[in-house]
């Protein structure tokens, strides 16, 4: 019988459990990374003999990381494997604060519940670059050698991650600014992580929501979107809390609402964050941000008298932005971000705290905030759609698009086009329309931004029009 392929995305590999993820193919995507990890050519600095693996709250994400830390162990790797799901980032900061190669995290991040998958880890703590994914997946169905001396430990590896979390925010200011907040993990990774870390006893309380392990996610897609927040709503509706801030299912994104169940954009989130830090001298340097992110990381940038840095879609290539030291801090439209003074790595409960510290020293509230955004750089309106479609439809129409693209869209004058990843139709300074394929499933994405938010939803419908004529 014909193994099914491996394919990396844009951040390590994902299937759908039992038809493209098993046992059998997970152990060997774990084979080519220790293939990898002890190759003689790999350049890579750190031990290469021994490797963290962490894991999520999936389905078999606990069975996974245990076979897998077997394997490994069975072929001369000191294994430290997880005592218990973990966010992802945990898996970076064991990697780079032991000086080691690799790390592993069995998880498919903000997947639907029926998808699981494998992260691979770098050096520098941060995800494994494209040719380092490109040399694990060359590495594919190559026999590990054997050496003696294995052994798995099965350890804590998720206090001193919370420790180092809590030394790089001003835990005072956020303590004492006398803020409520509800943090819902979806019964993710991140557990109670944040509500921990700020502890009890002080004006400001966290709330946690949905902290326990459910593979099934209660229902939703473990991303932290408006869609997805539904349980937030509702706490909010009964009780009043100053900010909602969610994470993914590893723990490795933000999501956030305002006092009144606003969602505020991870563009938004990450505009704030750049300013805050930047004015407060915290960081230095300039802002990436990926294909599919907004006009707004252009205006502050501009403002703040900081290089601007646009990466194709997938944090790996910010991560390489902040190695090279060319930017401070940065993220990408679905909640990714990460800063220089920690890890080249997104981390959702570090981008938690920082959101917490931003309003703390700013005397007010989030929502003040963002109202101070739109009176500095103009208000900017801003949609998605994810739509499934037959591939072959999907890229019979990028391919369309790219040779011979419109002139308007909703009578909005194209001014030009930008294929860095993906389609992009662009309309001046006020606003853009992008249509790029999800690097993990079967599914293209239809992003919109403009000046005047009536044109968000047509721009969405008469893409979608278009496509569904074409499928049809």
């Amino acid at each position: 019988m014909e193994r099914a392929p491996i394919v990396f995305g844009t951040d390590g590999w994902r299937g759908r459990i039992a038809r493209d993820l098993t046992f059998d193919s997970v152990r060997r995507v774990v084979t080519a990374a220790a293939a990898w990890t002890i190759d003689e050519t790999n350049l890579e600095p750190g031990d290469p003999w021994t490797l963290p693996v962490v894991f999520d709250t999936r389905f078999l994400s606990p069975e996974l990381a245990a076979e897998s830390a077997a394997f490994l162990a069975s072929h001369g790797f000191r294994v430290l494997l997880s005592d218990r799901p973990v966010p992802t980032p945990c898996a970076s900061w064991h990697v780079a604060s032991r000086g080691l190669r690799a790390g592993l995290a069995i998880t498919a991040s903000h997947n639907p519940p029926l998808w699981n998958g494998v992260k691979v880890k770098s050096s520098f703590g941060g995800s494994a670059t494209p040719a380092t994914c490109d040399a694990i997946a060359h590495a594919l169905d190559r026999p590990v050698p054997k050496k003696a001396g294995g052994a798995v430990e099965t350890l804590d590896l998720a206090s001193p991650y919370r420790d180092a979390l809590a030394g790089l925010v001003d835990l005072d200011a956020i303590r004492g600014a006398g803020m409520r907040v509800l943090f819902d993990a979806i019964h993710g990774a991140a557990g109670t992580l944040l509500e921990t870390i700020v502890g009890t006893g002080h004006p400001t309380t966290v709330v946690s929501l949905r902290a326990n392990r459910d593979p099934l996610f209660g229902g939703v897609n473990p991303e932290p979107i408006p869609e997805n927040l539904a349980a937030a709503q509702m706490a909010l509706a009964s009780e009043r809390f100053d900010v909602v801030l969610a994470s993914d299912g590893d723990g490795d994104r933000l999501g956030v609402l305002d006092s009144g169940g606003r969602f505020v954009t991870p563009h938004r989130v990450l505009a704030l964050l750049a300013e805050s830090l930047t004015v407060r001298g915290r960081i230095r340097g300039g802002i990436a941000k990926t294909f599919s992110t907004s006009l707004l990381l252009d205006r502050v940038a501009s403002r703040l008298g900081v290089p601007l840095h646009v990466t194709p879609v997938g944090f790996k290539h910010i991560a390489a932005k902040m190695l090279s030291g060319e930017v401070a801090i940065g993220g990408e439209e679905s909640g990714g971000l990460g800063v220089a003074f920690h890890l080249p790595e997104r981390d959702g409960v570090l981008s938690a705290l920082l959101v917490l510290e931003a309003i703390a020293h700013s005397g007010g509230s989030l929502e003040t905030i963002v109202a101070g955004q739109d009176a500095a750089y103009g208000a900017l309106a801003y949609g998605r759609r994810d739509l499934h479609l037959p591939m072959p439809v999907l890229r019979a129409f990028l391919e369309n698009l790219r040779s011979d693209p419109p002139s308007s869209r909703c009578g909005e004058p194209v001014t030009g086009v930008d294929d860095m990843d993906g389609v992009k139709l662009l309309f001046g300074s006020r606003g853009w329309l992008l249509h790029r394929l999800s690097g993990t499933e079967p599914i293209i994405r239809i992003y919109a931004e403009h000046e005047d938010p009536t044109l968000i939803g047509k721009l969405l419908d008469e893409t979608q029009a278009e496509l569904e004529k074409l499928a049809s």
